[in-house]
């Protein structure tokens, strides 16, 4: 399976422009490319009412209608998050998609303290099957949070789709720690985008990746605007023993705290 990350410098407020920009980049050299969160919005607003304004209905808004085609004529699933409104409540949410159009969806469950202000939080991790693959999906702050890709982990997932947006090289250090410990392929996706809000401004660091179950990466988009892909062989992924651990899930299912619904 060929698996990668669209980097992108995103266009504040402009779905059309970066839809475009999606498009133009987007080939038909992979079959799971994950894209940055809030890939064709912009991440900061200061008002609720703005974040209104970006928000859309799932499936039927208009960036997954857009996905759904350029998934279809590239023949490759697509994942990425945007700003959900559903019964008058707000999410960022990840879209999965493919060549004949929409799959699911996953809310972001651990919000930052900002995002708290403006956002609900979502209840629920799934498993996508993509290509007989089993893929789960974490958004950025997410990654912070082990019980996130654990819970994937034994729901069976070989590969972890991380729609993000960071500046910080702590956090893809931490992604290479998850990949690690939980035996998966993780593609980590970011943006380039510099932003304003408030009088503030952030630079995110791109650096998009895959990475494999050992933590090496595989390859890197460093700071250019790119689409970047990689052969893996996700059957190794399978297996979620360890070296020194051959019965991992028996080991982790220990924890009963946790466990305790699988």
């Amino acid at each position: 399976m060929i698996i990668g990350a669209l980097q992108l410098n995103v266009v504040k407020n402009d779905k059309v422009k970066n839809l475009d920009t999606v498009e133009r980049l987007i080939d038909h050299s992979a079959e799971i490319i994950v894209l940055p969160e809030l890939f064709s919005t912009g991440y900061f607003f200061e008002t609720v009412n703005q974040y209104k304004k970006i928000a859309e209905e799932i499936p039927n808004g208009y960036t997954t209608k857009r996905l759904c085609d350029i998934a279809r004529k590239a023949n490759s699933h697509l994942v990425g998050a945007i700003v959900e409104t559903e019964s008058a409540q707000l999410y960022i949410t990840a879209i999965v998609v493919g060549p004949s159009g929409y799959i699911g969806k996953q809310r972001k469950r651990h919000l930052t303290n900002r995002e708290s202000n403006f956002f609900t939080f979502g209840e629920s991790s799934e498993i996508f099957n993509i290509n007989g693959c089993k893929v789960g999906v974490i958004v950025c702050l997410e990654g912070w949070f082990p019980e996130s890709a654990r819970e994937l982990m034994l729901k069976g997932a070989q590969i972890i789709c991380h729609t993000a947006l960071t500046c910080q090289e702590r956090t893809l250090d931490i992604m290479r720690v998850r990949a690690i410990e939980n035996n998966v392929y993780l593609i980590a996706a970011n943006s380039i985008t510099t932003e304003n809000c408030g009088g503030d401004s952030i630079t995110f660091r791109g650096d998009s990746r895959v990475i494999d179950y050992n933590g090496n990466i595989l390859i890197n988009a460093g700071r250019e605007e790119k689409l970047i892909a990689v052969e893996v062989d996700e059957s190794k992924t399978v297996s979620k023993d360890l070296e020194d651990c051959k019965d991992l899930i028996s080991e982790v299912k220990k924890h009963k705290y946790f466990c305790k619904e699988f």
